[in-house]
This record gives C-alpha cells, structure tokens and sequence, in this order.
C-alpha cells in the first residue's frame, strides 16, 4: 500500500512539473485540460498497470524432490505478549475521520448551492437564477447563478453572459468534481492542490478566450473584470466571474500562440507515455522456460539432505543463545525477529529428528481449533490475579473485567501452565488463560488451518509429563531417543502431484517466467516448501534463495498450480498426514 501511494505521488509529482514548467504558459488551453486532467487519472492508474514485455529464454533444471513428514515433540507453549496500542489502527482512524470530513464538507458546499433561492429564468436558451443576494455571477453545472443588479432591461452584460455560458458548455463542472473526489478519498496527496489551481487557471483561460473571440475590446474586459475582484466570493465547486489569478489571465489575453507549442504538446505526450513505460509493473513474458523434473522423485537420507539447514537453523539461534541457555523463553519469544522466526519455522521440517531433539525449540502444527466452553467454576477462579493472567481475543485484561461477562459469551477457553524459568515481570501468574468470544474465534479458526506454532523443550520433564494444559485436540508425545534411520520410515508414502510428476513438470514449464532475470555467470538456486494437509490442500508456500526475482517467480508458479491442485497426500501407516514438498530448483545461464 504504501508503495502504491509514494508511486501515486510521484507520478503526480512530475506531470504537474511538466506542465507549470513548459505548458501553462502556452497559448493552447484544450490541449492544456486534457494534459492535466488525463496526467491526474494516469497518476491513480499506473500502479496498477501490468506491462508485457519480451525477453530471451532461459533454461531452468529443478533437482530432486524430498517430502519431510512432521513430527509432533514435547513443548512449553508461551503465551505471547499482546500489544495493546495498535499504530496502524490509529493511522486508518486518522485517515477515517479526515475523510468523513471532507466528505461533509463538501457534500454541505452543493446542498449550499442548492439552497440558493432566486427566480429562474431561461436567458438565451441557458438557466439562470436571478437572486436577491447580490452574489457575483458564477456557474455551476448547468446553471448560471446572477444577483438581479447583474439584469438591465431584462439583459446581462453580454460579457459575463459569453463567461459563464463557456464554464457550462465545455462541461468545466465535472473536472472539479473529479479532482473534489480524488481529494476526498487520497486527501495525503498534497499535489491535488496545485493540479485544482491549474485546472481552474486554466478554465479562466479558455472563458477568456470565448469571450475575447467576439472582439470585444480586451482593456474593457478587463477592466470588467477588475470591478469584479472587490465584489463577494462565491461557493466552493463553483466557476465564479473573478478569480484571484488576475495577472495571469491578463498576460495571457495579449499573448500570441507560439511556434514551440507543438513541441511542447509533443513533450507532455511523450511524459505521459514514458511515466507508463518506467513507473508501471512489468512483467517478462519470453519464450517458456525449459523446465526438467524427475519423473521419478528420489528420496534422500534426512540425515544427509539437511545438513545445510541444520547449519543455518543453529546460526539463527546462535544469536538468541544467551537467552535460551539461561531458560529465558518468554523473552526469546519477544525479542526474535519476524524473519528468523520464519525462517526457523521454513527449516524445522526439514531437520532428522535427532538434529530436532537437539535444539531447545521445536515448531508444531495446531489441530483444528475446537469449541470449549468455560464452566462457572472456572470464570469465577480465573477473577484470582495472582494465580491467573487473562486475555479475552488476544488482548490483556483485568480480572475484574470477567464479572461482565457470562460463559456462554465465549466459544473456547485454553488454560496454560507456565514454569517459573517462563514468566515474566509484566505476567508472573503461574497459569495464563485465553478466552475467545465467538466472532474471533471463527476468525482464529479459519486463520489456524496453515499456521505453525513454536514450543519449547524441557530436557528435565518425564517421557509421561505433559508440559503444557492444551486445548483439548492437542496431544504430544515424546519423540527424543527415537531413529532417524530411514528404515523405519517404509510405511511412510510421500505425497503425490494427481497426474504425476510429467504433468506437474508441464504445467511449471508453461507456467514459470525467469525471463525477466539478468544473466549472471554460474548458477542460482531457491526452495519451495509445499505444505500439504492430511486433505490434500496447500496450505502454506514460503521461497527461499539468494535471487528475490528468481524467488519470486517459482513461488508464484507453484501457487498457481496449487491454487488449482488437491494433492494426493503423504500417508504413514495408511493413515493420511501433514506433510512438507522440497522444491529446490537451479538455474544455469549458459551462452548461446
């Protein structure tokens, strides 16, 4: 989002360069309302615009595919601290409130044009109303808007009449309500306020001109209109007789079309077309890639496979080690960062049971979220702040607060102990408990269905102790001592793409796009990891690898195909399980 608006603003920006710098002084003021009110619309428009475009064809030869099963261990669940100021709910309620704002004040400006009582007359075919206010002409939509001082003998100055008549024939109203929208609802784009000034600079030009095209004398129109400037302003959205650009509408009544202006149309064309060019998305769409699987997946020993991120597993929490070797999980689980988090989940399938049963933290999949309703006993024991900490839909709250509320207001209850190397300053309660109304709890299951959460170990606990109070759907079991030895994994059948592996290889050939990757010497890998339910669905893709664009387009063309995929699932003991699909892929360049 953020992009988009920084890309709004420049393109904006730019074009309203363009057109102070080498247009608004030139003698050609339809050209001039087309250029400022097609650069404004273009400005919103080319962050969304996607061009295709040619490139040379690359040469793509994927290696083997390893599915890693997932395994369940014991773990410390920590409930993590809840932030209870959320910066980006103030920003949109900021951005809500101005909005609602502008919008009023607007939608007030036309009921104030409206109310406007005078009596309506037809003048030479156009509307106007004569009002009793002493208003100075203007114009609005259809309408010419004249106090009756304006009318002798039943005419108007025709002058003001050849003025305003302008505004309403060229339609000028609808520019302004575009511009009054765009300011409305993108009111942080601080150049929507010289693009209003020109464009209403610029319909002064063009009611000038008409005017000065029946060959009335220039110096007595301006004088006219000199003798306007001291009388009453007019209502907003409207095109008034006076305006407080004088000096340039005067210099711009004597000055003759020059000879560049066809030079300059030329420009403002040609930056329109090349802000489209550079600012807009691209796409590469080149020959498709020659993309090579296996038909035959190979398994490979976990053991041997996952060295490389086992290494990078221990690295990132290698930073962390002074925390998780004193026990401090609680503050581990705050001061982790978001992308060693998701990196460490992306690598855990991937680790033997032995490398996992070495590290202090383990990353486990949340069986479906099932209701739990709180009996009475408990609401009235979880009012005891020195043994409970409590959150109702992950926010942190007073005890006292559950006296409001009854237990059927909520759909699950999960109760969990904390040890004391786990709590904290802030939650030094033995037990914490979460409470879910219903709303956010058919928000937290559908959200849970491909979401991971990590644990932590206890070397010290029984194989029979549990070392949490879990949701009621949620079993462990110990799995340290176990063999790695892929012997034992012979029940174990991997997942399966439906039309196997020839399809799958067809469809990513046809698919994938790398043509937009500059040509480097050697080769570049990244990894796909597919996660794969117990149905049969994707239910989460992550990419990793050095080159973001390469990154990028496998993870794109993996999820499409998945998108539109149910997988035949990985199986243990005949029974279907969760299950992870390494797509590793490398990329040659080679010379033609």
């Amino acid at each position: 989002m953020t992009a988009i608006i920084l890309k709004i603003i420049l393109c904006s920006s730019i074009f309203i360069a363009v057109y102070y710098a080498f247009l608004e002084k030139e003698r050609m003021y339809r050209f001039n309302r087309w250029y400022l009110l097609s650069s404004i619309l273009l400005s919103y428009t080319i962050p969304f615009i996607n061009i295709t475009i040619e490139s040379p064809e690359a040469k793509i030869e994927p290696q083997t595919q390893i599915i890693i099963e997932e395994t369940a261990q014991q773990m410390i669940f920590i409930q993590p601290e809840q932030e209870s100021f959320n910066w980006m709910n103030v920003v949109w309620g900021v951005y809500a409130v101005i909005t609602l704002f502008l919008l009023i004040k607007s939608v007030l400006a036309l009921l104030a044009i409206r109310r406007i009582k005078g009596e309506r007359r037809t003048y030479e075919h156009y509307n106007i109303i004569l009002t009793g206010e002493g208003l100075s002409p203007f114009s609005f939509w259809n309408t010419i808007y004249i106090g009756k001082n304006y009318m002798e003998n039943n005419k108007v100055d025709q002058r003001i009449f050849l003025h305003e008549k302008a505004h309403i024939d060229q339609k000028h109203s609808i520019d302004l309500v575009i511009l009054n929208l765009l300011k409305i609802f993108t009111w942080f784009n601080p150049v929507l306020f010289l693009y209003k000034k020109a464009v209403i600079t610029n319909h002064e030009f063009l009611a000038d001109e008409a005017v000065l095209k029946k060959n009335y004398s220039i110096k007595e129109y301006q004088n006219l209109i000199l003798e306007e400037i001291l009388s009453q302003q007019n209502p907003p959205l409207t095109h008034s007789f006076n305006f407080n650009n004088t000096k340039k509408r005067f210099i711009m009544m004597k000055t003759k079309k020059s000879k560049f202006s066809l030079l300059k149309k030329t420009g403002g064309i040609a930056t329109l077309v090349a802000a489209v060019v550079l600012l807009s998305e691209r796409t590469y769409a080149g020959n498709s890639a020659n993309i090579q699987v296996p038909e035959k997946i190979v398994e490979t020993p976990a053991q041997t496979s996952s060295q490389d991120s086992y290494q990078e597993f221990k690295d990132i929490l290698a930073r962390y080690s002074d925390l998780l070797n004193d026990g401090k999980y609680a503050e581990f689980s705050k001061k982790i960062s978001e992308n060693d988090k998701k990196r460490l989940e992306e690598l855990y399938p991937l680790l033997s049971e032995t490398q996992r049963n070495e590290q202090k933290i383990t990353f486990f999949a949340l069986p479906e979220l099932k209701k739990r309703i709180p009996t009475e006993n408990e609401l009235k024991s979880f009012l005891n702040k020195k043994d409970y900490a409590v959150w109702i839909d992950s926010k942190k709250i007073e005890n006292s607060i559950l006296k409001n509320y009854k237990k059927t207001d909520f759909s699950n209850v999960y109760i969990s102990k904390i040890y004391p190397n786990a709590r904290t300053t802030q939650n030094p309660q033995p037990y914490q408990v979460s409470l879910m109304t219903h709303p956010y709890f058919e928000k937290t299951k559908e959200k849970e269905k491909s979401s991971m959460m990590m644990g932590f170990k206890r070397p010290d606990l029984k194989k029979d102790q549990d070392t949490i109070t879990p949701r009621e759907s949620i079993k462990t079991e110990n799995t340290e001592g176990k063999n790695t030895n892929t012997q034992e994994d012979k029940t174990f059948v991997s997942a399966e793409y439906p039309n196997g592996m020839k399809d799958l290889r067809t469809k990513i050939g046809k698919t994938m796009d790398v043509s937009n990757l500059s040509p480097v010497s050697g080769t570049i890998k990244a990894t796909i990891y597919v996660h794969i339910d117990e149905t049969g669905k994707t239910t989460n893709l992550t990419a990793s690898g050095d080159n973001e664009i390469f990154n990028k387009e496998l993870l794109k063309t993996v999820t499409e195909i998945s998108n539109n995929t149910v997988w035949k699932p990985a199986t243990k003991d005949g029974k279907p399980i969760a299950s992870v699909l390494k797509v590793p892929a490398t990329m040659t360049f080679t010379k033609p």
